[in-house]
């Protein structure tokens, strides 16, 4: 019977554990800012150095979940194909092998007092007294870091007064029923807590202090190891066909992987046990499934590069009912929000993709004098989604660059939803022309021409240097020409070829078609400029803006 002392001990060691872990992630990808985002757009350019910087970032930031989310964020924005993000994905799984390391190489010796215990008050007056955003994040990954080995060693202090208490030899079954047992225990504890860091600590500690045997500890490994797709499984339930797919990849490696570690168990053991030897490791329990959890990974690894051709051939035809459906956000992901820079590309990403569905219904309006309401309304929800995602990004601490950018996405979002209103007025024009002499027609029509020069003008050059004249140019050459007809319509009523109420009604349509010209160009050149403005890592930072969300005004 386990007393109060040794319970508390266990259940605060795995928080202070997990408060540690959550301290030194966000405390590092705060400290790097787009660091992570730099490293992953310059370091993918192949698939074996996709591998090395899924690893590498992810032993440095010590999340695969943080990496993961940063791959997400940039397929989306067609600054990784699958085939990296894949690879990238794999070097993760391995780079969070590097958690085992730590906790047995240095988790276990380390002296609290000694290096803990100042790491967590150091930290902790960097992070309320640093002058800078940057300070403030490296004091509170110190803080964190110093927490994890405050933690480690309150549960392993509580293992070893459990493992005094009861026998656990008795409990555990040999054979398979006995391992799968233990994968069901590791995948659970993974599944539970969120965090595969955590259960990994456990499992170490446990095996460390004798309280399980290592066949035992290694088979709960492989279940953690299992246990982590369950985060991407989550995060991408409503996200983005992409974003699906690299969790469908990310589950599928961690399967074989998991099944082969587990057929082979002995082997594994066997090998690790050589290996220890001819590396001339210590020999304890700890680093042995620390090696083990390695050396399983890697086997993964290399099992994927015959297979990750055909996986990814299988992938790209997943989810592809979703990206068909243009009315909705493509890019907009929930799990790159507190990513800023990564939030920003996707939702200037899902404004171009407005902006070409507002040129296909201005030209369709043109061509067929019908413009519905379905897609009118498709398009407002759009906008209003963009808006509160940009909303959702900034209820946090933002560079001044990227807290401008996102309300100049509001701003270029409520031109869009002007076009929008004119649009139909637009269409109406369209039927009032059936009632005006051939001249008048002529001369109408003539304007509507120069606006299809003006959107296909738009249209082909999103995305090259900008400023452009050429489209300056036609909508100059569309202003005079709407003054001159203008003049027309007046000579015309003057000339009482056209009743006052008709010319009352003609000029109203002939207005709104000049603000939904004007309103696309104004959004056209804010997009341009909104993509083409590189956002500088800055320590500089601005509290939450844009409460209010201003896609009520649209």
């Amino acid at each position: 019977m386990l007393t109060w002392h040794a319970t508390s001990q266990l259940f605060g060691g795995l928080g202070l554990f997990l408060l540690g872990m959550w301290l030194l992630t966000e405390g590092l990808k705060l400290a790097g800012g787009n660091t992570l985002q730099r490293m992953l757009s310059t370091w993918t350019v192949t698939k074996f150095r996709s591998f090395v910087s899924g690893f590498a970032l992810t032993a440095i930031v010590q999340s695969s979940s943080a990496v993961t989310v940063a791959i997400i964020g940039f397929i989306n924005a067609g600054l990784l194909d699958l085939s990296r993000s894949m690879w990238i994905i794999f070097g993760s799984n391995v780079g969070t092998t590097m958690t085992a390391w730590i906790v047995a190489l240095i988790g276990f010796k380390l002296k609290i007092d000694a290096a803990a215990l100042p790491a967590i008050g150091i930290g902790a007056i960097l992070h309320l007294f640093g002058t800078s955003a940057r300070a403030k994040s490296f004091g509170g990954a110190l803080a964190g870091l110093g927490l994890l080995f405050l933690g480690i060693q309150t549960l392993q202090s509580a293992f070893i007064h459990i493992e005094q208490m009861v026998d656990f030899s008795t409990q555990f079954q040999s054979g398979w029923r006995g391992m799968l047992i233990m994968v069901i225990v590791g995948f659970s504890l993974t599944a539970a807590m969120q965090s595969s860091s955590a259960a990994m600590a456990i499992v170490l500690t446990a095996v460390s202090t004798d309280l399980l045997p290592l066949d035992a500890g290694a088979a709960a490994v492989i279940g953690a190891n299992v246990g982590t797709t369950i985060t991407a499984i989550i995060a991408v339930l409503k996200a983005t066909a992409n974003a699906r797919r690299v969790a469908v990849a990310h589950v599928i490696f961690n399967l074989i992987t998991a099944l082969v570690a587990l057929i082979l168990l002995g082997f594994f053991l066997s090998l690790v046990k050589w290996l220890q030897q001819a590396l001339t490791l210590d020999p304890n329990a700890a680093i042995s499934l620390a090696l083990f959890h390695t050396v399983f990974n890697l086997l993964g690894v290399v099992l994927m590069i015959p297979l990750e051709p055909k996986l990814r051939r299988w992938l790209m035809g997943l989810f592809t009912r979703s990206e068909s459906q243009a009315i909705k956000p493509q890019y907009l992901d929930k799990n790159i929000v507190s990513m800023p820079s990564l939030a920003l590309n996707a939702a200037i990403l899902d404004q171009k993709r407005v902006l070409a569905e507002l040129k296909s219904l201005i030209l369709n309006t043109h061509r067929t004098s019908i413009a519905t309401k379905e897609p009118i309304a498709n398009l407002r929800h759009l906008i209003i989604a963009i808006n509160d995602y940009v909303v959702q990004c900034s209820q946090q601490q933002l560079s001044v660059e990227i807290a401008t950018a996102f309300q100049n996405i509001i701003n270029t979002n409520l031109e869009l939803s002007i076009c929008l209103d004119n649009v139909e007025e637009f269409s109406e024009l369209q039927t009032l022309k059936s009632t005006l002499a051939s001249t008048e027609r002529d001369a109408i029509f003539k304007l509507e021409s120069e606006i299809t020069l003006i959107v296909d003008e738009c249209d082909k050059k999103l995305g090259a240097d900008f400023p452009d004249d050429g489209v300056k140019q036609k909508l100059s050459d569309f202003e005079q020409h709407f003054a001159t007809t203008i003049q027309f319509v007046i000579e015309e009523v003057r000339e009482q070829r056209i009743a006052t109420q008709a010319m009352d009604d003609l000029l109203k349509k002939l207005g709104a078609l000049r603000r939904m010209v004007r309103h696309y160009v104004k959004a056209w050149i804010s997009i341009q400029q909104l993509s083409q403005k590189q956002i500088p890592d800055t320590e500089e930072t601005i509290e939450p803006s844009l409460k209010d969300d201003p896609s009520h005004k649209n």
